[in-house]
């Protein structure tokens, strides 16, 4: 009785990061050729190009493993990151072969790859490894019909045309990270949460301030620091504030959660002084004395995110909004905050939401936030 072979598609990349156009490629190949399984397999050492900078080998698996972790059909595939020396296509579908050797096999390729497919490290094998399977950008020819007829009489190559499904890239991720521009949307939640907590992309500059504050803060923290920064950038983007300036807020408003209450008490500027919000100025001056921020503005916004005041920057109602409604947040009224259409809105709404919080509490409320509501028509 012959078994079924279990078709598999080897999706091979440095996946740096991986995106939502490698996931949709990925599933519209498997609904198009009836997959059972789809392994994405993260190279070590690409052969036709340079691995770009801003994250580890690590690094990419984990991102890897976040953004499959709801498919259970898709597989992260580590072979070529465990083995010495380029990641050549060959060696990877030899050992597949021998560790699978009832399957059948695809190939996912790029056209930019079939183009090339001829340069390759024996391309006459891997021909005779897998079917190749090329995507290919409806109502453009980029030559890949006419190269998938010589291939096939080259090698005996069976070729499979797929429409492409998305134009992503990976060098459009890291270039909107390392401009501050927002990528949700892109990437999978969860990946993008890991990308923001670890720096992954992020200009040099801001690796040692990383390093510090992975050290100086809790893990719920440094949680809640990364989604600031995802909510900071992408409302720069909506109210056309300068998104590294609020970038570089958010990442470092809560450096001093980690201060004593002492500590914290000699920042104190009401009487009696509101603990809770101390944070807030000692942060400022943490990052101007340790952290070498010298911009006012942006140490402003990060004094500012606590309390508000009177006559706020939209850079410091970004700030404060983004503390206050990131994603992670949950509390009656957060929608409506939210959804507001515009910035003003937004902080009177907040304001509001956080002075009823106060008084319920029976905490004291502090004047700066009283001002900042006065001063946008609020009572």
């Amino acid at each position: 009785m012959n078994m079924k072979k279990e078709k598999i598609a080897v999706f091979g990349g440095s996946f740096n990061p991986v995106h939502n156009g490698h996931i949709a490629l990925a599933k519209h190949a498997m609904d198009a050729l009836s997959l059972d399984r789809v392994l994405f397999v993260v190279d070590r050492i690409p052969p036709h190009k340079t691995l770009a900078e801003g994250s580890t080998d690590a690094q990419r698996v984990e991102m890897l493993r976040l953004a499959l972790a709801d498919e259970p059909r898709f597989c992260v595939e580590t072979l070529e990151l465990e083995r010495e020396g380029t990641s050549y296509t060959v060696d990877t579908l030899t050992q597949l072969h021998a560790r699978e050797p009832n399957a059948e096999f695809y190939f996912l390729m790029g056209s930019d790859m079939l183009l090339s497919f001829d340069t390759w490290r024996k391309p006459e094998e891997i021909s005779k490894l897998a079917a190749l399977v090329c995507t290919v950008r409806e109502g453009q020819s980029g030559g890949e019909e006419q190269k998938a007829i010589a291939l096939r009489e080259q090698f005996g190559a069976r070729i499979i045309l797929l429409e492409q499904v998305s134009p992503l890239s990976s060098t459009e991720i890291r270039n909107r990270i390392h401009d501050a521009r927002p990528i949700t949307g892109l990437v999978p939640a969860a990946q993008e949460h890991y990308i923001y907590r670890n720096g992954c992309y992020e200009p040099q500059m801001l690796m040692p301030m990383y390093a510090r504050l992975h050290n100086e803060i809790s893990a719920h923290r440094m949680d809640h620091t990364a989604y600031v920064m995802q909510t900071a950038i992408s409302f720069a983007e909506r109210f056309g504030v300068d998104p590294t300036k609020a970038r570089l807020a958010a990442l470092l408003h809560d450096c001093a959660k980690g201060f004593s209450d002492a500590r914290l008490l000699s920042y104190a500027d009401t009487e009696p002084p509101i603990l809770p919000v101390l944070h807030a100025p000692a942060g400022a001056d943490y990052a101007h004395t340790v952290y070498g921020v010298d911009d006012d503005e942006v140490l402003n916004a990060i004094r500012l995110h606590t309390t508000g005041d009177a006559h706020m920057t939209d850079l410091e109602k970004v700030v404060y909004l983004a503390d206050m409604v990131e994603p992670s947040r949950d509390y009656e009224g957060i929608d409506e905050i939210r959804n507001a259409g515009d910035l003003n809105t937004m902080m009177r709404l907040a304001l509001l939401r956080s002075i009823w919080y106060i008084k319920e509490r029976n905490y004291d409320v502090h004047p700066a936030t009283l001002r900042a509501l006065e001063d946008l028509g609020g009572n």
